[in-house]
């Protein structure tokens, strides 16, 4: 089974029920998959309804509730993310400390990083599919 690990972008997506990730949430619905999502990226979506960046009423028990029910899990950091992460190159041009870490769970924990963000193609060790 091919395993996943979906970025913040996607996870708006799929809770917004966007067309860009479409064909992604039947295969999540047919758990054509193993599929989670960063810690970090919860971190982030935290931060970007507090700060009013995106809107919505969702509160954090029915997140936690809609991962569940998607069998999304959450993933966390362990010694190996945080090796990556230390030997990661860094660019000037891609310096958020979120997506770096989102990177290096995806590199150690083997995991393909589904994403729409263009800077990612950086780090060529990084299995992507983008959308």
């Amino acid at each position: 089974m091919r395993r996943y690990l979906l970025d913040t972008c996607v996870l708006i997506w799929l809770l917004n029920e966007d067309e860009r990730v479409k064909s992604l949430a039947e295969d999540i619905n047919y758990y054509q998959g193993d599929y989670a999502i960063s810690v970090e990226s919860i971190k982030e979506f935290i931060y970007l309804v507090q700060s009013g960046k995106i809107n919505t009423d969702i509160t954090f028990d029915e997140l936690v509730n809609a991962l569940n029910k998607k069998q999304i899990s959450i993933y966390g950091y362990d010694k190996y993310t945080l090796k990556t992460l230390f030997e990661l190159p860094f660019f000037r041009s891609h310096p958020d400390p979120s997506d770096r870490v989102i990177i290096a769970q995806a590199i150690a924990g083997k995991r393909i990083l589904i994403t729409g963000d263009l800077k990612f193609d950086n780090y060529p060790e990084l299995q992507l599919v983008k959308v």
